[in-house]
């Protein structure tokens, strides 16, 4: 019975994992926009991320770490667009992602 319990409480909360796409942007998470703070970070991150977002990620990092930077101090997130702008969203902007 434990099992069937925690198999359902799973069920029920969704797996966040990795970046979220749209048509032109990436949007990354509160734990991925904290891991873009810092060198290291930007490099693990951008090693999940698709391309060209990928590349972006890399070429911009110090301008991604300032965005995440402010990101966390106001519980928001970073998003990446195709043709390379860096910017923060919250709420229900890229589908509710940053959580």
């Amino acid at each position: 019975m434990t099992m069937m319990i925690a198999a359902g409480i799973a069920a029920a909360t969704p797996a966040v994992s990795g970046p979220h796409y749209t048509p032109g942007t990436v949007y990354f998470n509160k734990t991925e926009t904290a891991e873009l703070t810092y060198p290291v970070g930007v490099a693990a991150v951008r090693a999940v991320t698709a391309e060209p977002f990928g590349r972006l990620v890399g070429a911009n990092a110090t301008e991604i770490m300032v965005k995440a930077s402010s990101a966390n101090v106001v519980g928001q997130c970073v998003k990446v667009t195709a043709d390379g702008t860096i910017g923060t969203y919250g709420g229900n902007d890229g589908d509710g992602y940053c959580q």
